[in-house]
Formats: structure tokens, sequence, C-alpha cells
């Protein structure tokens, strides 16, 4: 008795994006990474689909963002939370996608007395942001993520003082093994005006990236500047190193070390060397994540000296002290806030 044959499924109905098997397509060798190339190596024709074969055999990760090359160092650091008076932020959840915000703050050395108001939109795909001061400036930031790789960020700025408004437009596009970026800022098609900014980071190993950028600035069509850096990257098990190289002489150089889980060290180094002029300054900053507080401390060569303490009362309450000491200038700034989020 003869065996019954099962009879093959019918075939999927063909995707016009997709060509034909044997066909040559330079962006082939995206789609079947493990697939080995039916074409010759050395034919010119197929060698876009063996070095995409080649590469996805590595498994070389993403490298993250080029405007985050020292953000882990950035974020031991004091810059981005030091304030001087008394400040409030009071946080206000009106549903899961919406919030809104109100700060405070008076008293400071730099800054008059002011008030804020914020207000934030969020999804899964979408963000809105929009901030408004008493003197009626504002400031938005609206992000849209079209895919697990694509993402596009609009950041404007209005205000009443001549020539500080600001139109900022930039895309991402993260792919496995690389990242690029690409960013304007008060761009004018009419007469190709602004500030352009493009980058490119690549993962050559499992722990090396190397990457460049380009900026080309034109504030009136007769005036152009072009200036590009180079940067590598190196990502060890419990440390990041960074170098980037720009033009004119600058470089930049930082250092991430984690401890442990609640304690992170950075240090980063500025140095400018022009002609007969050699300037350099070296910061070093630490992050302690206690048990109800996280504590911010850097000093560099300047002889400055900063600390901030944020303190979690409560839940939803912080109360939060910032320091700031300039032994060279003979300055010195303090602040208290509170954070209150409901």
């Amino acid at each position: 008795m003869a065996t019954p044959t099962a009879t093959p499924p019918a075939p999927p109905p063909q995707n016009l994006g997709t060509p034909p098997a044997g066909f040559y397509s330079p962006l082939g060798g995206f789609s079947q990474k493990d697939q080995t190339p039916t074409g010759s190596p050395y034919n010119p024709l197929h060698w876009p689909q063996w070095f995409s074969y080649h590469k996805n055999r590595l498994g070389l990760p993403n490298p993250g963002k080029f405007e985050r090359l020292h953000g882990e160092v950035k974020e031991t650091f004091v810059t981005n939370f030091l304030f001087d008076g008394a400040q409030a932020n009071i946080i206000k959840e009106l549903s899961p996608h919406f919030h809104v915000q109100h700060q405070f703050s008076l008293g400071s050395q730099v800054m008059p007395p002011m008030y804020n108001f914020m207000s934030g939109y969020m999804t899964e795909r979408t963000m809105a942001q929009g901030t408004m001061d008493n003197d009626t400036n504002l400031n938005a930031v609206i992000r849209h993520m079209w895919s697990m790789k694509s993402l596009t960020k609009v950041v404007a700025q209005m205000t009443h003082m001549p020539g500080h408004s600001m139109l900022q437009v930039e895309h991402d596009y993260n792919g496995t093994d690389f990242s690029i970026n690409l960013k304007a800022m008060n761009p004018n098609p009419m007469e190709f005006t602004g500030l352009y900014v493009a980058s490119y980071l690549q993962s050559v190993t499992p722990k090396l990236a190397l990457g460049s950028e380009l900026v080309l600035q034109r504030p009136t069509p007769d005036m152009e500047e072009t200036a590009m850096s180079l940067v590598g990257k190196y990502t060890g098990k419990d440390f990041i190193a960074t170098a980037q190289f720009q033009g004119l002489g600058a470089i930049q150089a930082s250092y991430y070390q984690r401890i442990n889980e609640k304690v992170d060290f950075g240090v980063e180094i500025n140095a400018l060397v022009q002609g007969q002029r050699r300037e350099a300054v070296a910061t070093v900053g630490g992050k302690f994540d206690f048990r109800q507080a996280t504590f911010r401390g850097q000093i560099d060569t300047t002889g400055r000296v900063s600390a901030v303490l944020e303190e979690k009362m409560a839940p939803g309450f912080s109360f939060l002290i910032s320091g700031d000491l300039d032994h060279m200038k003979g300055q010195s700034k303090f602040g208290v806030g509170i954070m209150l989020s409901a």
C-alpha cells in the first residue's frame, strides 16, 4: 500500500518590495542575514551581499547615539543638576499619558525670580513637551518613533529676544551595529543657510566603536564654515573610555568606571592645543546612590567644587541641596529645593 504524500502548501503571495531569488539588489544582504549569498564573492555586483553577510556573522552591538558618547560620565557630574537660590517643583500626573509641572525659583545670583509651566504628553511612540515662563518664552519638543530604529525630533524655542529663537530638526537611525544622526538648526531651504550636522558611529569589534561628525555652518549665503571630528569609544565590562578629536586642536576624552550598583565615577579632560596656546581642564565626578538619597559631587583643576544631594523624604517628595564653590574666583552659590509628585 502506497504511503500518501502530503500536498505542499501553496506558495505565499510574492512581496513586490522583495526581488526574486537570484536577482541582485543592493539591499538583499539586509533581509536574510544568516543565509549564505548565492552569488560569487569575486563578482563586484555581489560584494554588498557578502559584506553584509560577514558583518552580521560578527554579531556586533549597537554603539549607541553619537550625542551620548560622554553620557555616562555626564550622569556622574552635577552640571545638569546644579542650581542656586530656592526652587520648588510640583509635578501632577493627570493621566497615564499626560502630566503638568510647576516650577518656582527665586533668590538666584544669575537669574531673576521665575515661574515655569511645563506640560507633557507621552505614548509608546510619541512624546510632546512644552515649557513657558513668566515672560511667555516658549520651548517645545516633539519626538516620534517611526519604528524601533527610526526616530525624528523637533525642538523649537520662541523668545522675545532678537536672534534667540531657534528651530531644530533631527533624525536618528539605529542599525544593528551602527547609528546615524542628521541635524539641522534654523534651516533655510531657499538660501541653504543654517547649521547642519551629520554624525556616524560604527561598531568595529564587540567593544570598540569608531565614528565621525561633520558640521556645516552657513550663517549667510556668502559665508561657510566646516568642521570635522573623529571619535573612538571602548566599552569594557564595567568601564567606558571615549576620545574625541575635533578641529583646531581640540581634544575631549572621558573615562567612566562603575564601581558597583550604587557607586559610579567619571573623569573628563578637555584640552586645546593650537599654536602657542596650551589649555586643559580635568574634571572628576562621582555619583552615590543610597537607600533614600542620591549624592553627586565633582571637582576640577580650576579649583571649582560642586555637589548636589537629593534626599527622598517620602514617596513622591524629595528635598534637594546644591552647592558650588569656585576657589579661583572667590565665588560661591548655594541652593535648596523641593520636588513634589502627585
